[in-house]
């Protein structure tokens, strides 16, 4: 694979142009990435949807005259899959479906917005020649809407959505390329990730700690996207 050091990547993370204004190197590729492969969750990872997810789970147990979570608790109790949350808070067996179907409908209602720097990185990987994908718990009607109202570039190579067990997803998808990274921001699915042979990249979010996501395997520890171009680079 023809690529460039992490160093020479860093140092040709600015170029001035004719005018004097200085180009990111996000905007610049410096390497051929055709043997790299990144997934990437979508709530959380590209689309920043904390508030959104929670006023969506309130409204499932507000419903079902259950008690709804506050910021912080929020931020402790939430954990994918959604039926194991669904029954840590209180909705039966029997409910649990219906349940995932409100909760993917209010998302859809609601608009959230991108992480930083997504636009740019992810345009600047599938430039680079970069196997992009999605593996997703949302539904195929939430990460489209989103695609569409947040003008998410088209550079995906696959999506996958409602996905309920993301370790066979991921072993599977594994083989596509010699180098794998993971991009999340829940410390499950980067503990599944590693495993699955991915290095894993955590992005900070209202749903886990940057000492959580370290504490999962995360090998680095991003807040906007596009520094993970110094990573994969």
């Amino acid at each position: 694979m023809m690529c460039r050091s992490r160093s020479a990547a860093r140092a040709a993370a600015c170029t001035a142009t004719d005018g004097g204004t200085v180009t990111r190197a996000v905007d610049r590729p410096v390497a051929t990435l055709g043997e790299t492969m990144v997934l990437f969750d979508w709530n959380g990872a590209i689309v920043v949807d904390a508030d959104r997810a929670r006023a969506a789970l309130n409204a499932v147990l507000a419903r079902r005259g259950l008690p709804v979570l506050g910021e912080t608790e929020f931020s402790l109790r939430f954990r994918l899959p959604l039926t194991q949350l669904f029954g840590r808070l209180g909705i039966p067996a029997t409910d649990r479906a219906a349940a995932e179907q409100e909760w993917n409908a209010e998302m859809a209602d609601t608009h959230a917005h991108l992480r930083e720097g997504a636009t740019a990185c992810l345009s600047a990987l599938s430039k680079a020649g970069a196997w992009l994908g999605v593996v997703s718990a949302a539904s195929a009607a939430a990460v489209r809407f989103d695609q569409r109202s947040l003008a998410v570039p088209s550079v995906w190579n696959s999506v996958e959505s409602s996905v309920t067990d993301k370790f066979e997803l991921l072993l599977r998808h594994r083989p596509t390329r010699p180098n794998a990274f993971f991009v999340g921001e829940s410390a499950d699915d980067l503990r599944c990730a590693s495993a699955a042979g991915y290095t894993p990249i955590g992005v900070t979010d209202a749903h886990a700690s940057a000492a959580a996501l370290r504490a999962a395997g995360a090998s680095h520890v991003i807040g906007a996207l596009d520094e993970l171009l110094t990573i994969v680079v």
